[in-house]
């Protein structure tokens, strides 16, 4: 009796054999550096704008950030996106060259974050 393969299973032995995902990982280790400045420009757009909206009426989206923000101020924004920045780093360093995913990892939602909060400010 045959056993059908997972299409999962077959994407990943497709990967591997056609070396597709090592082209990904150098791609990524290529432009790291690059991630990991629109990392902090997203970081940095996002708590400016966030603070800006809040200023002029609008919330925070997310409720338990929206809890820090009006117990500690746009400070506890800061702080949780610093926090998740050095989690960030500290997992990078104990990866080898997969590990360039992390600050795209990161960089994605705070540059939809910040994207959302610009359209909205405007």
């Amino acid at each position: 009796m045959a056993t059908q393969e997972s299409t999962a299973t077959s994407w990943v032995d497709r990967q591997a054999t056609t070396g597709e995902h090592s082209q990904i990982v150098r791609m990524l280790a290529d432009i790291e550096s690059y991630l990991w400045g629109v990392l902090v420009v997203a970081l940095l757009s996002d708590v400016v704008l966030t603070g800006y909206g809040l200023q002029h009426g609008l919330s925070e989206g997310n409720p338990a950030m929206r809890l820090a923000v009006d117990a500690a101020g746009i400070v506890a924004l800061l702080g949780a996106k610093l926090a998740a920045l050095g989690f960030g780093v500290a997992v990078r360093r104990d990866l080898d060259d997969r590990g360039a995913v992390v600050p795209l990892g990161l960089a994605i939602p705070w540059v939809g974050a910040a994207t959302v909060n610009a359209v909205l400010i405007l």
